[in-house]
């Protein structure tokens, strides 16, 4: 008899109360679609290189790249084409009053993402830039 009077017990806690207990199911499944619902992806993107705040009398030299390959995370539909179309990596040289071999790393920091888009690394990691004085122009 115990275990009877246990088992009716158990049925009529399940069966009580049908309104709530769905609404907590409906909302544990919104809230599952809400966190998982948007699948990440990653894809790599090849950008221009874009050089501000060059010294006027500073030039660079030997070839600088003009473009770096990046990775980029984000849900697929912030991966548009339409939506990569417009990053690039802005390095700044400001402050850079000297002749050498300067190196700037490549970080979220110097690229500019469309909002959702996280940066991952990028290929090279690094530039390494040569600065030489620039040539005078004496046609005054």
């Amino acid at each position: 008899m115990e275990t009877r009077s246990t088992v009716t017990q158990v049925w009529r806690a399940l069966i009580s109360n049908p309104g709530w207990k769905l609404l907590s199911v409906l909302l544990a499944v919104l809230l599952w679609i809400a966190v998982e619902g948007e699948p990440e992806l990653v894809t790599v993107k090849t950008v221009p290189v874009f050089y501000r705040n060059v010294e006027p009398s500073l030039a660079l030299v030997s070839s600088p790249p003009a473009t770096v390959r990046v990775e980029l995370r984000g849900p697929s539909d912030v991966l548009s084409s339409d939506n990569l179309s417009s990053i690039a990596l802005l390095l700044d040289l400001a402050g850079q009053s000297e002749p050498g071999e300067k190196v700037f790393p490549i970080s979220s920091a110097n690229v500019s993402l469309p909002a959702g888009v996280n940066f991952v690394r990028s290929d090279p990691s690094e530039l390494k830039l040569h600065l030489d004085r620039a040539p005078v122009d004496r046609k005054k």
